[in-house]
């Protein structure tokens, strides 16, 4: 293991989901009076303390698990950035994470500036710095002087949920410096603590006042009439409204998304009920529950994966982040498949209760031969009502425990977070262009578990990135062609079968009335009371088998399916082509691939949820 990087065991929390406040800083080399910058910075962060503090004594704390805190992340160069970071440890606000662009090829040793263009004080000792900290090696990933600190800034203001500037006021001579972080954070819409040279009172920018304006570029000109006095409570608004999950709505009603998010957090499918409820479940999951997969192994074939997961790199899997976002990964995968089983058991279930029911109250035809008062007729009935009563509870349950809204919940949390653990290796995630309040409670909480992860440790250098992004890319993109192929295969599969059935059921019953037709039309001899008894038994019951497959496609769209994963494997498929070999491509390519990928992934789960929720559980007749 790298010896620079934090060991994950000694900084893994134990918490589940915290709420966790990136303030990022970015500032000047060059201070003319530092006891006004040491003064200023030390009043801003004053506030900044004081509206983390209004935050947490909210109550929408409910719906975060861990102890709150706040982290610093800084560029550690020269002048403001170390001004700042010498005040936030003196205020005890949290740790500070800085980042290093610069690593020099001979000894290791971290830079704030190119090796060789700095003065001794760019020279920067990661060891002596507490807590986490991430370096680039820009050299090494083929980026120029200036792409190296625009680099710092990007990675600023894609993990920062607030933005402290230090700015005076005139247009970015080029990238890297303090006013291209600034234009990034402004065109992402942070909010933003600007603190100008020479002047007393910092300014608060509110994201949603820059909307009057073409573009950053545009508001930065008219800053200052854009800006308002900075105040805790009007911070502590700005912050809510990304911070904290979708809550109660203007006029007081439940919020949709707050509702399905407590309904979420209350019924948990994978923890086990105290006895004897615990032990139904058991047997439930291991029968009923289990009548969908069975079903689909029979009618959409085995369809083993043909690239079987490989373990991660050593370096990544050591990461504390990291293995955060992958046990939250793994638990919402764990989750969607459950509630998947779950629900899609109970509708096949429905449609072959309403199949028998129709057989059995056809049953006493054939046995009594029609007859009006026949012993079979109430014991068919018995059975009838029995069944019934089973579809009665069976949906009714579903309804109450609202399995279809959480599955579809469930499914697209765990893809977002797969999406999330594939971007996080690289620095980025499919949110950090637009820090826009969250739309649903599922986007919420995907993202307070990506800023639990924090940033990645230690440096990254071309031999890691090849090692991540390899990896990333077989994980995420070879994962979803090999997904979509198999998915692709079974729903084809599936789609045959049911239209087997239905098929078979129709030239059952078309064949049954033409024989007894013909029978009828030459005078056959007395036909003995069954045969008639079978007609009309199979008259009740083709027709519910065919009724039985239309609802089976229609509330699972078995041919639409293999369409869609067709088309999206060959997505995929173009991604990997474009990416080409890892090792030969560029830094920002590599980045660019794989966030395509993982937005893909996630606007697939939108489209399917939208699918869902349009296909509701149907009881049946």
């Amino acid at each position: 293991m790298d010896p620079n990087l934090i060991s994950a065991a000694a900084t893994a929390p134990e918490d589940r989901l915290p709420l966790v406040m990136t303030v990022g800083f970015t500032g000047h080399r060059a201070v003319e009076d530092m006891a006004a910058a040491e003064r200023a910075i030390g009043e801003a962060l004053v506030v900044v303390g004081e509206a983390f503090a209004k935050l947490i004594r909210t109550s929408h704390m409910a719906a975060f698990d861990g102890a709150p805190r706040m982290q610093l992340i800084v560029g550690a160069a020269p002048g403001t950035d170390r001004i700042i970071a010498a005040a936030w440890r003196a205020a005890e606000l949290g740790p500070v994470h800085p980042i290093f662009p610069f690593r020099d090829a001979v000894t290791g040793a971290a830079y704030t500036d190119l090796p060789g263009l700095g003065g001794e004080d760019t020279r920067v000792e990661p060891v002596a710095q507490s807590g986490g900290w991430t370096g680039l090696d820009s050299v090494s990933l083929g980026l120029e002087r200036n792409q190296g600190h625009a680099e710092v800034g990007r990675l600023i203001v894609r993990h920062a949920d607030l933005l402290l500037c230090w700015w005076n006021g005139q247009p970015p001579p080029g990238p890297g410096g303090a006013g291209d972080t600034l234009r990034r954070a402004l065109e992402r819409g942070l909010p933003v603590i600007w603190l100008k040279p020479g002047e007393t009172r910092p300014h608060l920018v509110d994201p949603a006042r820059l909307r009057q304006h073409a573009d950053a570029a545009e508001a930065m000109v008219q800053l200052e009439t854009i800006a308002e006095p900075l105040s805790a409570d009007r911070l502590a608004d700005l912050l809510a409204g990304v911070l904290v999950p979708p809550a109660t709505s203007d006029g007081g009603s439940p919020h949709s998304e707050s509702s399905a998010r407590t309904d979420y957090a209350t019924v948990d499918p994978l923890k086990r009920m105290p006895q004897p409820i615990g032990a139904l479940q058991a047997v439930l999951d291991r029968t009923l529950w289990r009548f969908f997969r069975s079903f689909q192994l029979i009618a959409g074939g085995m369809q083993p994966p043909t690239d079987p997961d490989a373990p991660p790199p050593a370096l990544l899997a050591s990461q504390s982040g990291f293995r955060r976002l992958q046990a939250a990964t793994d638990e919402a995968i764990a989750r969607a498949n459950h509630l998947s089983s779950v629900h899609r058991s109970e509708q096949l279930l429905l449609i072959v209760i309403a199949i028998a029911a129709v057989f059995v109250g056809a049953l006493p035809a054939l046995v009594d031969g029609g007859k009006a008062l026949g012993s079979s007729h109430a014991l068919a009935a018995e059975v009838e009502f029995a069944l019934g009563v089973g579809a009665f509870f069976l949906a009714a349950a579903a309804a109450r425990h609202h399995r279809h809204r959480r599955w579809s919940d469930a499914r697209r949390l765990a893809e977002r977070l797969r999406a999330a653990t594939a971007t996080w290796p690289l620095g980025m995630d499919i949110a950090d262009a637009h820090a826009q309040p969250p739309p649903s409670w599922t986007e919420w909480r995907a993202r307070a578990v990506v800023r639990a992860a924090g940033l990645p440790l230690g440096w990254i250098d071309r031999p890691r990135l090849d090692a991540d992004a390899t990896w990333l890319a077989r994980q995420l993109i070879g994962g979803q062609i090999d997904y979509h192929a198999r998915q692709h295969r079974i729903a084809e599969n599936i789609e045959r079968f049911v239209r087997r059935i239905e098929s078979a059921a129709f030239a059952v019953l078309m064949l049954t009335l033409l024989t007894y037709l013909l029978m009828y039309w030459i005078g056959w001899p007395p036909l003995p009371h069954w045969v008639g008894g079978f007609v009309t038994l199979v008259s009740a019951v083709s027709p519910a088998v065919g009724a039985g497959c239309l609802a089976l496609e229609a509330t699972n769209g078995f041919g639409e399916l293999a369409l869609h994963s067709e088309r999206l494997e060959v997505e995929f498929e173009d991604m990997r082509a474009r990416l080409g070999p890892v090792d030969k491509a560029s830094y920002h390519h590599i980045q660019s691939i794989i966030r395509r990928a993982a937005v893909l992934v996630v606007e697939d789960a939108d489209a399917w949820r939208d699918r869902v929720l349009r296909r509701r559980i149907v009881r049946g007749g």
